[in-house]
């Protein structure tokens, strides 16, 4: 008894169907693993940048006065108005030398230094942004 060949042979068999599965199933998951990460880092990056505007909204307000209107001292907001809730807002005004040091008397130039507060949804840890910009009087 003889056993015919076929030399032609057409289509998939079982195993390589099953590989070619595996090997797809392997990459679909690994993306579908990358959407979360992309979803939290653009949300921690929306958060920065919100706190960066507020930041400088706050300097812009204060420069907008004249030197003698800036007073010396910290302010603290802790809790922003809607839509900024989770945000919060230290102020300080200091007096600096031409040195850039802080000064107890004035030398006709202000440091103004804002940090914008929040918890962040990826972490326990609080993140901030500060800006500073210097005023001069006289």
């Amino acid at each position: 008894m003889s056993i015919l060949f076929f030399k032609n042979k057409k289509g998939f068999t079982i195993t390589e169907a099953m590989v070619a599965v595996f090997v797809l199933m392997l990459g679909i998951v690994a993306v579908l693993h990358l959407f979360p990460l992309s979803l939290q880092t653009r949300k921690f990056s929306e958060m920065k940048t919100v706190a960066s505007q507020l930041a400088q909204a706050k300097i812009e307000e204060l420069s907008a006065n004249s030197y003698d209107d800036i007073s010396v001292g910290t302010t603290t907001e802790v809790q922003l108005d809607s839509p900024f809730e989770g945000y919060s807002r230290q102020l300080v005004v200091n007096y600096v030398d031409s040195n850039l040091q802080n000064s107890a008397s004035d030398t006709g130039l202000k440091k103004i230094e804002v940090t914008v507060s929040w918890s962040s949804s990826l972490s326990i840890s609080q993140k901030n942004v500060r800006v500073i910009n210097l005023v001069a009087g006289r």
